[in-house]
């Protein structure tokens, strides 16, 4: 590691992945309230009425737009990174 790296303090943070139909990979969306989002996403995947769901993430995409039909499947993944001080 770089001594510039050794000078930050790591922490985690939570993103919770979109799987859609018709997409390669999945969208990668950072939230407050992570495990919120997750379990309304998983209780939409397992309905079938259909809606329309609109994010307002933060980090580098500020909003996204998905018909609920679209969702195949959601996941949380801890990322760490390094912050400077």
């Amino acid at each position: 590691m770089s001594q510039q790296q050794m000078q930050g303090k790591i922490a985690t943070r939570t993103a919770v992945l979109v799987f859609c139909k018709d997409m390669a990979s999945p969208m990668v969306l950072y939230f407050d309230n992570a495990q919120k989002i997750y379990d309304d996403l998983r209780a939409l995947v397992n309905s079938t009425e259909v809606k329309l769901v609109e994010f307002e993430p933060i980090g580098p995409i500020k909003k996204a737009t998905i018909l609920s039909d679209r969702i195949v499947g959601v996941a949380l993944q801890e990322e760490r990174y390094i912050v400077q001080e």
